[in-house]
């Protein structure tokens, strides 16, 4: 049984600066206001710009199309942009223009496709567009109601970057949320959410994928509800609580999770070994071990997903090995694990499985590409367009974490 790997986020190289077109940016808006609001400034009072500076006559041209923007007149703003480009293909202040009229016109996916049409094969992005154009992707996944799972991450993520809305809309989805809802919010350290989970558990209802929530909450409020399910008989509800401790990091859960490593079902034995390692107890160490070298992939992956939280050397080397395994699920198990230690690896796999003929390892793929961490800008705008929408929330989060 192939379990699926969990989100690792890892620390990624140094911000990418702002660049000049983000103070272009915020200064065509004001000029927008200005046209607006003073349309009968006096011509003979403006200075002349300093040489290589932006011309009185383009500047005005673009305040211009940002004052039909903010007027609601998309199609005369689209014509100004397509104007200024078409004199100065590579203009990166009437391209801020153009990608806002996209944006305005079908949404992010839009303003992307202007933004593609300026870039062409050009190799150097432009991290303030870019930027942008995240932003409206997490607003409108945040908006969608598809997926809550997507939408509450795109919430919480520009609750992060300090917008009041988003963090409006995911206190009033605490409150009155959906089970996928309180969920998802749990998964993220909700403690009201948390403390609804735990209700449901102490209820007898809350199955599997509640465990698993109440596991990446890290909520120490979890750990007795989720021991109280380690008697329960079924060995997939006790697997999923055995990992779900694990993840709460208590060394004092320690003799709770110690007797599991006898389970009658080896399933729950090996995620008893997992979670004690993950607790810096070793003493289900030689069970993983031993999986370490079986003849069966499936077993080298469980021992693999079990040691992740501490990989060395022969952890790297076992998953580099299991990315070329014959079956495409654990290809793309063991992809999604090294995906934090060489990304490259990692989406190249993913990527070729995108493409498999299967269904399910396509959706596999897919949703393993949002697992997989890039520090890549290109890579992460190729990410934007995808599918999926969980995949597209965490790659637009990364471009904001990449962009400040």
């Amino acid at each position: 049984m192939v379990s699926w790997c969990p989100v690792r986020r890892t620390t990624g190289p140094s911000r990418t600066p702002r660049t000049h077109m983000a103070q272009v940016y915020q200064f065509f808006i004001a000029s927008a206001l200005v046209i607006m609001l003073s349309p009968t400034v006096a011509a003979q009072n403006r200075p002349q710009p300093p040489p290589g500076a932006m011309g009185v006559e383009e500047a005005k041209a673009l305040a211009q199309g940002w004052a039909f923007l903010a007027q609601g007149r998309i199609e005369e703003a689209a014509d100004r942009a397509s104007s200024m480009l078409a004199g100065n293909p590579r203009g990166g202040a009437a391209l801020i223009l153009a990608v806002e009229v996209g944006i305005a016109r079908g949404g992010p996916l839009a303003g992307l496709a202007e933004y593609e049409r300026w870039l062409g094969r050009r190799a150097m992005e432009e991290p303030a567009v870019l930027r942008r154009i995240a932003r409206a992707t997490l607003r409108e996944l945040g908006a969608q109601q598809q997926d809550p799972t997507a939408r509450i991450e795109a919430l919480r993520r520009l609750a992060d970057e300090g917008e009041t809305v988003a963090a409006g809309e995911l206190e009033q989805a605490a409150s009155g949320g959906g089970s996928a809802e309180t969920r998802a919010l749990a998964s993220l350290g909700d403690e009201r959410a948390v403390k609804t989970l735990i209700a449901e558990m102490d209820t007898g209802s809350g199955g599997v994928t509640t465990i698993d929530a109440l596991g990446a909450s890290g909520s120490p409020l979890a750990a007795a509800s989720l021991v109280g399910r380690l008697e329960d008989p079924r060995p997939e509800v006790r697997g999923a609580a055995v990992q779900a401790l694990g993840k709460l990091g208590d060394p004092k859960l320690v003799p709770r999770l110690t007797p599991m490593l006898s389970d009658g079902n080896a399933y729950v034995r090996v995620k008893a070994a997992g979670a004690l390692f993950r607790l810096r107890d070793y003493s289900g160490l030689p069970m993983l071990q031993e999986l370490m070298r079986d003849p069966s992939p499936s077993s080298r992956l469980a021992a693999a997903e079990a040691m992740a939280s501490s990989p060395d050397a022969s952890w790297i080397a076992l998953v580099r090995e299991l990315t070329g395994a014959s079956q495409p699920e654990i290809r793309a198990a063991a992809a999604c694990l090294i995906g934090p230690h060489d990304p490259e690896l990692g989406l190249s796999v993913l990527e070729t499985l995108a493409a498999d003929e299967n269904p399910a390892i396509r959706e596999m793929a897919t949703r393993g590409l949002g697992e997989v961490v890039s520090s890549d800008l290109t890579t992460l705008r190729r990410l934007m367009k995808n599918a999926d929408r969980l995949t597209r929330v965490r790659a637009a989060a990364r471009v904001l974490a990449l962009t400040l």
